[in-house]
């Protein structure tokens, strides 16, 4: 845009559209717009009238209004920052789109006569990207207010004997009675287990990474008191390329189970 800019001086509104614009506009995928002021579309490439069907016109009647504001202080702060704003389309639908203004100072034609500023604004559609966001904030919301009611501890562990932890949810609490700072990067987890089941344990995880498959084991965690907690694990191997054994993800459950394995 910047050549575009500063080559402007003293042309009439047809030579100034002319000179801004370039049939490469219309050949974008992005929307490129040139407006007055008053937000009145001058000019708008193929990209534009698939999106509105409609050329020029009033750029705020296609403008979400809550984003009026923030489009009218970009378009005063000549910063030329990437702005999200939500425009509605022909069927009066919303669609997000990353939009860079840029202004364009037009000289005065003779004296007496006041100059003229113009905009030009080139945007990129992001609703697809947008409402998969959306998405999967929700399932992450969804997935966390779960976490936080339900006794169950998430966890990534290193594949050793004390089972490492690299990351616990804050169900670890209601689990093993500790909290996060206590079980990671510490022992502390392998320790909890029961004496007579860590062997259990381990022969049993270590024959499903061996097999790339799933673990489902019942054993018993000691708290702080010595109190026993019998608790399930459902877990899996996390790989590298080569198949090497970087850790193991799963999650830990408590249970009413009253015999060993």
């Amino acid at each position: 845009m910047s050549p575009i800019i500063l080559d402007i001086h003293s042309l009439n509104n047809n030579a100034v559209l002319e000179h801004c614009w370039t049939p490469v506009f219309e050949q974008l995928r992005e929307t490129v717009l040139i407006f007055d002021e008053q937000m009145r579309i001058l000019k708008a490439n193929q990209a534009w009238h698939n999106f509105s069907h409609a050329g020029t016109g009033d750029l705020t009647t296609q403008l979400y209004p809550e984003d009026l504001y923030c489009f009218v202080n970009e378009m005063q702060s000549q910063l030329g920052k990437p702005v999200q704003i939500r425009l509605i389309d022909h069927r009066q639908a919303l669609a997000w789109f990353e939009a860079t203004i840029k202004k364009i100072e037009l000289e005065s034609q003779g004296a007496g006569s006041s100059s003229r500023r113009i905009w030009c604004m080139i945007a990129r559609e992001q609703t697809d990207l947008v409402k998969a966001r959306s998405v999967k904030d929700a399932q992450q919301r969804m997935l966390k207010g779960i976490l936080q009611r339900m006794p169950i501890m998430m966890y990534r562990s290193r594949n050793n004997p004390d089972w490492t932890m690299e990351y616990v949810s804050e169900g670890c609490q209601r689990i093993t009675g500790h909290n996060e700072q206590e079980l990671l990067n510490t022992p502390l987890y392998g320790q909890l287990i029961h004496p007579d089941d860590r062997e259990y344990v381990w022969q049993n995880i270590q024959q499903a990474l061996e097999w790339h498959g799933c673990f489902h084991i019942r054993y018993r965690l000691m708290d702080g008191t010595n109190h026993v907690r019998w608790v399930q694990e459902i877990g899996q191997g996390v790989y590298s390329d080569s198949g090497m054994v970087l850790g193991v993800d799963g999650i830990v459950f408590q249970t009413q189970a009253e015999t060993l394995h």
